[in-house]
């Protein structure tokens, strides 16, 4: 279930001095390139954002301090309250071409406290984050986008990150293609490419970008290709192919320029990445998959893929039912023999179904990657631009099976959405790491520039249970009074357990924002 968007998008209007001048029937032709610059870039422009104030608490971060960690009396706990805006605007197209922006500010109700805890760093760790998140030129026509500058991904192993403040950002060439519908544009009007459409916003299915910070934080694990109640029949499939070349990145921390790094190691040259995706809604049900190769230079190559089937909805209205079944595999192999001198290889599989309706969504799922001796943490992946960003089915809030190493998860969640204006879930997963080392995910290259199996800073635990639990809620005020629509107020918990000493680690975020 993905929690619906209730604000509507604020367009921004310039009007002319005398409207008439330029009317908006005018053929193109008729207009002079400021008169059409008016009509078409101008007031075709859009502005999107959020306003509001995030409370982020950890309590024992990271389940520290592991056992064999120095007792220091510190329990790890940290904590913000930030007021914080994320505006951005896209701007009407001009013989196809168009621009975007968006700029993200947070400032601190106070800084670091005292006894003992310290500055939430998934929020902000500074004073303030202040960041030109995307600016990009972008040309459209016949079911094509390309995309150049600063802007967010929207894929699986590298992607902007939904659930904290400030997005992960990336600086590059993006581009995505539907051929179907490009076929379909050259055969209806063939001529001018200023009059082919653009690369429309899917209704389900992503691009390779995205043009806004997300607008749902359900840590649900379907968000790059979610199934949808009541969904129409298309009348041609819907296929996509990507690509990006990406050369420097911003952290989703409080980092203030794009760097040449990505979560392990300085200079590195950025990566690379093509796929495709599809999805057809069809009398026999819904149908997804999608596959990418990505070559993150200077760390390890990866792949993702994924398939999945809805059957048709049976029952009528809010009584309406449709089980599904979803299948993902990843791999990750060819690292860098000077970075990670062991190697890398690793894979991933996993299976969830389920059953849903207009209200309610129940599934059960699992993970499971396998021992491969030799290699990192004999069979762990590294993950260079993306942190626990609900790709795989057994994901949490702080806790994934691409970062416990080889093992297994298994878990269920349950939906419910009573109404348009409230969404809740609730789950539940148990994990298994073969050589787990607690909650130490973050571990960086160091000085050398280099991983190994020494790199991690909690101790070996050979057969490593640990539980995963996450309880959300989304509520827009518009259902107390209309005027107060687009006000919504959203809680997560997260608290992650182990089996063996640690202390349990309580992760709470709460955000109260304006959304237009």
């Amino acid at each position: 279930m993905v929690v619906s968007s209730f604000g509507a998008s604020a367009v921004a209007q310039t009007p002319a001095t005398d409207q008439t001048d330029v009317p908006d029937d005018a053929p193109a032709q008729a207009l002079t390139f400021p008169e059409m610059f008016e009509r078409e870039v101008v007031r075709g422009s859009e502005v999107h954002g959020r306003v509001g104030i995030y409370d982020f608490r950890r309590w024992h971060d990271t389940n520290q301090p592991y056992p064999g960690q120095p007792d220091t009396g510190d329990d790890f706990n940290n904590e913000n309250t930030n007021y914080g805006a994320q505006i951005g605007i896209q701007t009407g197209r001009i013989y196809g071409f168009s621009a975007g922006a968006e700029f993200v500010y947070s400032g601190g109700f106070y800084g670091n406290n005292d006894a003992g805890t310290r500055l939430n760093c998934v929020l902000a760790c500074g004073d303030e984050i202040s960041e030109l998140t995307q600016g990009y030129l972008q040309f459209n026509s016949y079911g094509t986008q390309i995309r150049a500058g600063r802007q967010l991904l929207n894929t699986p192993l590298a992607a902007s990150d939904q659930f904290t403040f400030k997005p992960r950002s990336f600086s590059g060439v993006s581009g995505t293609i539907r051929p179907l519908q490009t076929v379909r544009r050259l055969q209806q009007s063939p001529g001018d490419l200023a009059q082919g459409d653009a690369t429309e916003a899917s209704t389900f299915g992503p691009q390779v970008t995205r043009s806004r910070i997300a607008d749902t934080q359900n840590y649900e694990t379907d968000q790059y290709l979610p199934f949808a109640m009541g969904a129409e029949t298309m009348d041609i499939p819907e296929w996509q192919l990507v690509g990006a070349k990406i050369d420097r990145y911003a952290s989703r921390f409080n980092n203030d320029n794009f760097r040449s790094d990505n979560r392990y190691f300085t200079d590195v040259d950025g990566f690379w990445m093509v796929g495709t995706t599809f999805r057809n809604v069809w009398s026999g049900g819904q149908v997804i998959g999608q596959y990418y190769h990505y070559r993150f230079q200077q760390t390890v190559s990866s792949d993702y893929g994924e398939i999945g089937y809805m059957a048709p909805e049976f029952g009528e209205g809010a009584s309406a039912w449709a089980p599904y079944v979803r299948v993902q595999a990843s791999a990750s192999y060819n690292a860098d023999e000077q970075r990670v001198p062991q190697g890398i290889d690793n894979q991933i599989y996993g299976l969830k179904t389920g059953i849903r309706s207009s209200e309610v969504g129940f599934s059960v799922f699992g993970t499971f990657s396998p021992v491969n001796k030799g290699s990192f943490n004999n069979g762990q992946t590294l993950n260079p631009y993306t942190d626990l960003s609900g790709v795989f089915y057994t994901d949490t809030m702080n806790n994934g099976i691409q970062n416990f190493g080889p093992g297994w998860g298994a878990g269920v969640r349950f939906d419910f959405t009573p109404s348009d204006n409230l969404a809740m879930y609730a789950r539940y997963v148990k994990y298994k790491a073969e050589f787990g080392h607690y909650h130490d995910f973050y571990f960086s290259g160091g000085p050398n520039n280099q991983i190994t199996d020494d790199s991690f800073t909690g101790e070996l635990v050979r057969n490593q249970y640990s539980d995963g639990i996450g309880i959300g809620l989304t509520y827009d005020l518009g259902g107390l009074w209309h005027q107060l629509a687009g006000l919504k107020l959203n809680n997560n918990l997260g608290i992650t357990r182990y089996d063996e000493n640690a202390e349990d680690f309580y992760d709470n975020r709460l955000r109260l924002y304006y959304q237009f």
